[in-house]
């Protein structure tokens, strides 16, 4: 996938429900202070704006967005009513930094290792190879 993200979303170690506009409830399924992805049963409107309830640690903010994309992923399960999942990305606009700093404090990213570029270390049995090519065999047992 693309990331055209600048910095790192986390996903909350818990389920962690937003209200969208005062009355739609959304699961969130990752958080930076640039933005969300949501899950919600009806679409967002891409491009549009909608207000975010997000639940912090002292308190709930409340918070401006532009929805990026929305696109249905599914049909949720028969426990949950079986209704169409859809999926959105929006992204702040109101936050300052200190509200930044909020966020990426309740929500921490993930640290993962950097992925490894460059040659890649392989090792080769050369007892393997000399008895093929005395064998005249293609294949190693």
């Amino acid at each position: 996938m693309d990331e055209r993200r600048r910095s790192r979303r986390a996903a909350p170690a818990h389920g962690v429900n937003v209200t969208i506009g005062g009355n739609r409830p959304a699961r969130m399924v990752d958080v930076n202070s640039e933005g969300a992805c949501l899950e919600l049963a009806s679409a967002l409107n891409p491009r549009g704006k909608c207000r975010i309830a997000l639940p912090l640690p002292d308190g709930i903010v409340r918070l401006m967005a532009q929805v990026v994309h929305c696109k249905l992923i599914g049909v949720s399960g028969p426990e949950s009513s079986g209704g169409l999942v859809y999926r959105a990305g929006v992204r702040f606009l109101d936050v300052d930094a200190r509200l930044a700093v909020s966020i990426n404090l309740a929500y921490p990213a993930p640290i993962t290792k950097p992925k490894r570029t460059g040659p890649i270390k392989v090792k080769v049995n050369v007892n393997a190879l000399d008895h093929t090519a005395e064998t005249g065999e293609h294949g190693a047992n």
